[in-house]
């Protein structure tokens, strides 16, 4: 069972002080890193001190990349003060006994979505809400896509179900940027689910259009005879 002692060590602090950190808000990981410095300072009869991110970061049990993150937070709302030691290679932590200078939370932003590094407020940008595209059952891109899923379970009745309007976007892509038509495409497929190398290689709309132009090679003349520019569906 614990049973500290003053007489083990202590660390003498005004109670005045100790009143101002119960009445400021603030989160359990500065608050931790509060009684850090004042531990690494105060606990050593010393105003300022030397204390490194792994020293933090063994004491509080906190990342040394969270703990850099909440001494900024409390740099920032000058309740800890940060200077550099030794030619900027460490750096000295003071804490800022006078609490009238402390910056209350109305003050400061850093509940706000920013993320405070080395001092930089960074805005995490917020993520555009995009709409995603549905075809309709009777469209071209989605009557496309299941005309290939169902020749693919005529040879493998257990093949696991597809995003079918995942499937038609890739349709979509070959019909408005590469400038196929309906009908060119349904003859690809239906030739390549029944050509004993490509049925096994062609499974899903993305390779079909991965491998088109080949597959229409293939289809058009296999025995490698020229063949006319295939018609664009524009």
């Amino acid at each position: 069972m614990a049973n500290p002692q003053c007489q083990h060590g202590f660390t003498k602090i005004a109670n005045e002080l100790l009143e101002a950190l119960i009445r400021i808000d603030l989160s359990g990981h500065c608050f931790r890193l509060c009684l850090l410095v004042i531990r690494k300072t105060y606990g050593f009869g010393k105003k300022e001190d030397v204390i490194s991110l792994s020293q933090m970061a063994k004491m509080s049990g906190l990342s040394k990349s969270r703990c850099s993150q909440i001494i900024n937070m409390l740099e920032d709302r000058n309740i800890v003060t940060v200077s550099d030691f030794c030619n900027g290679l460490t750096k000295k932590y003071r804490f800022n006994k006078d609490f009238e200078t402390w910056k209350t939370v109305s003050e400061n932003c850093y509940r706000s979505r920013k993320v405070i590094q080395k001092g930089i407020r960074k805005m995490i940008p917020q993520k555009k809400e995009v709409q995603k595209k549905l075809y309709c059952p009777n469209s071209d891109e989605l009557r496309t896509s299941e005309l290939l899923l169902n020749l693919i379970r005529q040879r493998n009745p257990n093949f696991k179900q597809p995003d079918l309007q995942s499937w038609a976007k890739h349709i979509d892509l070959m019909l408005r940027i590469d400038k196929r038509s309906p009908e060119e495409i349904e003859k690809v497929i239906t030739w390549c689910q029944q050509d004993s190398f490509w049925c096994s290689n062609i499974l899903s709309t993305q390779k079909l259009r991965g491998q088109y132009d080949q597959l229409f090679l293939k289809m058009s003349g296999s025995n490698g005879k020229h063949i006319q520019e295939k018609q664009r569906y524009y």
